[in-house]
């Protein structure tokens, strides 16, 4: 598998995808808070470090069993995905499985830059011998279950009344696809 990817979006830009380097952490960080801004509803505790402790998170991250990528048009990420090995590989009954996320920026989603993210960790999970990944989309969230539909994830469960937001009590799909 290569590991930089090039290939025109919708709109005709360029869209790189490689791995992500740690000077990637300040705009990683703000790809994901836009996603939180844009209430997509990703719990900002889990993604609110601050740069250097994404810089350190990036340089030591294992290659071998997790992946980090960006999207990048010209000299600007537009998206991230991450594949983390379930359990930090600490379970050996769950060292098959690895978990996917993926943030697109809003003027950057419907142009096929996040089905090229997720063919990407696809081809790289099959490669490092995972069986199976999983991902946890609310429902709220149209366009991503769409894709990892068309992916060939399916729906495995649902958690009921998973987040909170205002009054509103959202429900989040729990996906898979068998490698």
């Amino acid at each position: 598998m290569e590991t930089v990817m090039t290939f025109a979006a919708k709109n005709g830009q360029r869209v790189t995808i490689r791995p992500a380097e740690t000077g990637d952490s300040c705009a990683i960080i703000d790809t994901v808070r836009s996603n939180a801004m844009e209430r997509s509803y990703v719990l900002m505790e889990h993604y609110g470090k601050d740069v250097e402790s994404e810089r350190e998170y990036i340089k030591t991250l294992d290659s071998a069993k997790n992946l980090l990528i960006v999207a990048e048009t010209g000299d600007e990420v537009v998206g991230c995905l991450a594949v983390l090995q379930a359990d930090g590989g600490r379970r050996p009954e769950t060292t098959h499985i690895a978990h996917v996320g993926l943030h697109l920026r809003e003027a950057f989603r419907g142009l096929g830059i996040g089905p090229h993210l997720l063919g990407y960790a696809i081809e790289w999970a099959v490669e490092k011998g995972f069986k199976k990944l999983e991902a946890n989309i609310f429902t709220t969230n149209k366009r991503s279950l769409g894709m990892f539909t068309k992916a060939g994830f399916v729906e495995e469960g649902v958690r009921k009344n998973r987040i909170q937001v205002g009054r509103e009590f959202i429900n989040e799909v729990l996906m898979g696809k068998l490698l």
